[in-house]
Order: structure tokens, then C-alpha cells, then sequence
């Protein structure tokens, strides 16, 4: 409750400032012109602009909350996904006539390449929009997704891109858009899987129960996309900040004089300091509050850290390759480190 450091209090300060500013000022027209009063219906015209005001925030703000909820939501479902192909992958019964190396090579494959589309799909939902990792020695340069001058596979968020693409993968997928590179990486996964499917006892029921997910997890990024490419249309928000300001505004201009001179010089004019500055803080905070809410997968301290999400379905599918046996090795391989290490 007394914290500053990471709450809304702290993003508008500048509003509460402004707000100080103009109650002393109304306090100085006060002093100096004790005469002039203000128009009785002022205070019927502050009343009746905090109803819609408060539909307004009320509405913004539960958006905002849906749209944090549904994130969290649908990392998981990401998280689910890959756990689930990979379950398919790696424990579906083979056929006795299975080419095992054929069999763990493609596992491999799938498995590097699952964890490749999810690092694709948070590179565009986070990086591509707000930029790299705040402290990854990256946060200085724009994103760049394709050309001669793209970076996105510098990315060090974990599992690091460049630790999951040769040379070669990493000169096709800068030709295509990054919007594009999670649906071209499913294409990718779902032949391999099919060709897979043969190596199994039953093909038909491996591959359409792997696609079935496949399919799923790129439903749920076409609801990240939706979330992260709708923004709150302009004249709402424009109205919503006019009808806040005003509410504000007109807090000192009624709650100031709302006292007998002899008071005001007995407790030092603190008539309406309160009220003024409560309002403001209330308002404004929930304001902030729920546009950080609006996109949870940036990288706002509130928001839900993709990267980890995208380590935990990396963990998860390693633990379930490690525990293969294998002819010519289990897969172990991390992708949270360089090849070379």
C-alpha cells in the first residue's frame, strides 16, 4: 500500500503535480478576489460529467482486465500445445518396421522447430512492437525484422533464436515477414510430422491428433495478434482523457470555496486539497492502470513475460525427449544455450 516504486502513482505524478499546481492557484484568485463567485450550475455540470466519465473507465478498465486474463489464458495454451506435440512425437507407438534413425532425426527436427515457432510468435507480439528486452544490450536499436539490415535474430531472449537456425534457415526466414514466420514454421512442423506418421503404428491418428494442436496454437497467436493489433479507437480515447481532465479541473474551482473565510484562515486554506487531489489520483491511476492492461505481452513490469512462457515449453519438451531411449542418442539439447557451448 506505501509502495512507489512500480505503481500507478508513480506513472502519474505529473497529473498530481498539475493538480497541486492549479489548487493553489485557485487559492491565490481566492485571496485576491474574495468577491467573485462562480456559476451555481458549475456544480451540476461537474456532477453530470462524472456519470458518463465513470461508464467510460469502468468499461475501459474492464477491457483491459479481460484482455490481461485472456494473455495469461492463452500462454498457457501455447505451453499445452507444444507439450502436447511433443508428447505425440516422442511417446506415439512406432511400427515395427520403423527406421529409427529416420524416427530421431525428426524428432529432433520437430522439437527444435516447435520451440522455434513459439520464439517467432513472441518476437512478433513483443519485440517487433515495443522493441528488444529492456537490459539484453539490444534495447538501443530498433527492431528490424527482414533486409540487410534485420537484427530480430539477434534476440537474446531465451531460447535464443540464433541458437535454433542455421545460416542458411536464417537467410529464408529474413525474406519473409515476421508476421508470416509463425504459419511458415507450422507448414514446416506439419510435413515433418507427416512424414513422421509413417514411421507409427497408426499414421492417420498420429498426425491428425499432432495437426489438431499444431492448428490450435496458431489460433491462440491469431488472438494474441488480435489483442496486440486492436487498439482502443481515438475518438474514445480522446473523450475519455477530455471528460477526465474536466472532471478534475473543476475539482478546486468547487471544493475550495466551499468554506467561511474565518475557517479558511484558521486551518490555512486546506479546504478542497483533498478532495482534489484524491479525485485526481483515483481517476488518473485507474486511467493508467488499465492502459498497461490493454497489451499484456509487452515489457511493462505488469505484463506476462513471454520469454518465459517460451522457457517453460522449452524445459517441458526437453524433459519428455530426455526420457526416449534412443539408438543413436536421446534429445538433450538445450536451446537456452549457444551451439557452441
Amino acid at each position: 500500500m506505501f509502495r512507489w516504486s512500480h505503481t500507478a502513482l508513480q506513472e502519474i505524478w505529473p497529473q498530481l503535480i498539475f493538480q497541486i499546481t492549479w489548487v493553489i492557484v485557485v487559492w491565490v484568485m481566492i485571496w485576491y478576489w474574495p468577491e467573485f463567485t462562480l456559476p451555481v450550475e458549475l456544480k451540476y455540470a461537474h456532477s453530470t460529467i462524472g456519470k458518463p466519465l465513470a461508464f467510460l473507465l469502468v468499461f475501459k478498465s474492464g477491457q483491459g482486465y479481460g484482455n490481461y486474463v485472456e494473455g495469461r489464458k492463452m500462454l498457457g495454451g501455447l505451453c499445452n500445445n507444444c507439450r502436447e506435440m511433443a508428447q505425440a512425437v516422442f511417446t506415439y507407438k512406432l511400427s515395427d518396421s520403423a527406421d529409427m534413425v529416420k524416427v530421431e532425426m525428426l524428432r529432433k527436427v520437430i522439437r527444435r522447430k516447435m520451440n522455434l515457432m513459439l520464439a517467432f510468435q513472441r518476437q512478433w507480439a513483443r519485440e517487433a512492437k515495443e522493441g528488444f528486452s529492456p537490459g539484453c544490450g539490444l534495447e538501443e536499436e530498433e527492431y528490424v525484422g527482414t533486409g540487410d539490415a534485420a537484427n530480430w535474430h539477434k534476440d537474446p531472449s531465451g531460447p535464443a533464436i540464433a541458437n535454433m537456425i542455421s545460416q542458411q534457415e536464417f537467410e529464408m526466414y529474413n525474406t519473409i515477414a515476421p508476421t508470416a514466420r509463425p504459419a511458415y514454421v507450422q507448414t514446416e512442423i506439419n510435413k515433418l510430422a507427416a512424414e513422421l506418421s509413417l514411421e507409427t503404428a497408426y499414421p492417420e491418428h498420429m498426425f491428425y491428433g499432432f495437426t489438431a494442436n499444431s492448428a490450435d496454437t496458431m489460433n491462440i497467436f491469431k488472438g494474441v495478434y488480435r489483442i496486440v493489433e486492436t487498439a482502443v479507437p481515438h475518438p474514445y480515447i480522446h473523450l475519455l482523457y477530455m471528460l477526465n481532465f474536466l472532471y478534475c479541473f473543476l475539482v478546486p474551482l468547487i471544493y475550495c470555496p466551499n468554506s467561511t473565510i474565518e475557517k479558511n484562515e484558521k486551518f490555512q486554506f486546506m479546504s478542497g486539497w483533498v478532495a482534489s487531489i484524491l479525485i485526481s489520483a483515483c481517476f488518473n491511476g485507474i486511467m493508467e492502470v488499465s492502459g498497461l492492461l490493454h497489451n499484456p505481452f509487452g515489457h511493462d513490469l505488469i505484463d506476462h513475460d513471454m520469454g518465459e512462457f517460451c522457457m517453460k515449453a522449452h524445459t517441458e519438451t526437453k524433459v519428455i525427449a530426455g526420457m526416449v531411449k534412443a539408438e543413436v542418442g536421446s534429445d538433450d539439447t538445450d536451446y537456452s544455450k549457444s551451439p557452441v557451448e
